[in-house]
């Protein structure tokens, strides 16, 4: 029994040397947010320098966010200027992607489909066309939501109004979100990870 328990071990621990967050795969790491909850202020300083013994985290990448926090808002979010600017051009992009895709299937369909779309071009584009417009515009709009970033926006301020304290560290591209998150989850039961 306790070979097997050892093998147990051994895989669990492999198992979480290998987490590696699925955002981390898509993005950069300069892009990720990691935050986690603790009792006190105390606690966060004892944390704080584990974490930069184990990491290369720096001071300038931590937010430390307590009870009645005036800029709250500013250390989870980055300008409010930046989001539009990306939200402006994700809309941008993938409602051209999507009006692209209508009028090649639309041609596609006037010169080699049935008979009634090769009859009928006018509205076989007009039947094509806006229906990519506005999928490529509601993907672009499910992208905005990220309902990842709600979980630690949620995370922190339902945190902060229960009195406890707020750990949130804002990651460069060298760092490894897997290798933080690990870390704090040795001294917090509730670590959350998200892009910025």
């Amino acid at each position: 029994m306790s070979i097997q328990n050892s093998n147990k071990v051994d895989s669990e621990s492999a198992k979480s040397s290998k987490h590696e967050n699925l955002r981390a795969n898509v993005v950069s790491n300069d892009e990720l947010q990691v935050a986690a909850v603790f009792s006190s202020k105390q606690k966060v300083r004892e944390v704080l320098e584990i974490v930069q013994d184990k990491t290369s985290v720096e001071t300038s990448q931590i937010e430390i966010i307590e009870a009645g926090d005036p800029k709250l808002s500013e250390k989870l979010e980055r300008n409010s200027e930046s989001i539009g600017k990306s939200m402006w051009s994700s809309h941008l992009l993938l409602g051209s992607l999507g009006l692209v895709a209508g009028l090649i299937a639309a041609f596609l369909l006037t010169q080699f489909g049935p008979a009634l779309t090769q009859q009928n071009p006018l509205f076989t584009y007009i039947a094509l066309i806006s229906p990519g417009l506005f999928i490529g515009l509601f993907i672009a709009g499910l992208i905005g939501l990220r309902p990842d970033r709600n979980e630690v926006i949620q995370t922190v301020r339902h945190a902060v109004r229960y009195g406890k304290v707020a750990l949130v560290i804002n990651l460069k591209k060298s760092q490894s979100s897997s290798t933080v998150s690990q870390v704090l989850k040795q001294h917090s039961d509730s670590v959350v990870e998200s892009i910025r």
